[in-house]
């Protein structure tokens, strides 16, 4: 069994929310990936993005991600496009058991439509860059997991929680 559980997917998927579920049930420390680059910067993702760029924000993403690969104990929660540097799933691979949290298309939107803190969905036609988005990263989720678990808007949270917990230990 490693040390760690990465969780990875789209934004949207409940990475944070499952994430800190499963570290109480686990009794693992909770890290979001995002949550301390905006704390590191002393700004939001959106500000991130339109100031610095988002190949600033990728560069941050693999510094942290490389940090909170070593330590023991942990549930990662990581940023939806984390699966774009190999190296970010080479660093995760190393020590964590990495989950795929492969939530639908339009309970990814019902969940981030109303938000502005998404800077790669601060567009027009939401619905439709979520899709393309989706499908171009799909592969990479697939690849880079140890195990899926499939999320809709009827998906319990306690209950995926059990899944995970369950196949973390018996991996």
């Amino acid at each position: 069994m490693k040390d760690n559980i990465a969780l990875i997917g789209f934004m949207g998927s409940g990475k944070t929310t499952v994430g800190r579920q499963l570290a109480k049930a686990l009794e693992m420390k909770f890290v979001d990936i995002d949550k301390l680059i905006a704390a590191k910067e002393s700004k939001n993702i959106s500000e991130i993005f339109s100031e610095k760029g988002e190949g600033y924000f990728r560069r941050l993403e693999k510094n942290i991600v490389i940090e909170e690969s070593k330590d023991n104990n942990v549930i990662i929660s990581t940023g939806g496009g984390v699966i774009i540097d190999n190296d970010n799933i080479k660093n995760l691979r190393k020590t964590s058991f990495v989950v795929f949290l492969d939530c639908d298309i339009e309970c990814i939107y019902n969940r981030v439509k109303r938000r502005k803190n998404r800077p790669l969905l601060n567009v027009e036609n939401m619905f439709e860059t979520i899709q393309e988005l989706y499908e171009k990263r799909m592969l990479l989720y697939k690849i880079s997991s140890d195990f899926k678990v499939e999320i809709n808007s009827d998906t319990n949270i306690y209950d995926t929680v059990d899944k995970i917990k369950a196949a973390y230990i018996n991996s």
